[in-house]
């Protein structure tokens, strides 16, 4: 499907309590998963990000993201707060499902694509809800492959 982006890591239980925590916790596991090299330059950049505008969307949910050099795909990780994480959304309900996604650097229109799809995704179907009660990471990951049917039954 086009704007789909690789799903490249789950972090089920984020121990950070605060935005920059929860991005520097997300940069460190892709980086020990070799996806991206450095931590630090990544949540720098995530961060540098962030300040041209939050990518809190309420409900609970997040899309941070950014462009970077050196992958050749869309990238997604999922995070989740059973906590919340003040990331200062325009509701102030705190975030318990961060969806970090990486674009390359030289592609701008999938960057955008990526985070349409997410955001329709997330939107017109229960996943969120779904991610929220899953027991683990593995169940996660299922629950976010299943076919985007329900974005074929919005639109109906």
């Amino acid at each position: 499907m086009q704007g789909e982006a690789a799903l490249r890591l789950i972090v089920p239980d984020l121990k950070a309590r605060t935005r920059e925590g929860a991005l520097r916790e997300m940069s460190e596991a892709l980086a020990a998963a070799g996806v991206v090299p450095n931590a630090e330059t990544l949540t720098a950049r995530i961060l540098e990000r962030e300040r041209l505008g939050c990518t809190g969307l309420g409900s609970g949910l997040a899309i941070p993201h950014c462009q970077w050099k050196g992958i050749d795909e869309v990238i997604l990780a999922i995070g989740r707060s059973r906590a919340g994480i003040d990331f200062g959304s325009p509701d102030a309900t705190p975030v318990t499902l961060l969806f970090l996604v990486l674009s390359p650097a030289d592609a701008p229109g999938l960057h955008l694509q990526a985070l349409a799809h997410i955001s329709r995704r997330l939107k017109t179907s229960s996943i969120a809800e779904q991610l929220r009660r899953a027991e683990t990471a593995e169940e996660m990951r299922e629950i976010w492959k299943e076919p985007a049917a329900s974005l074929v039954e919005a639109r109906r």
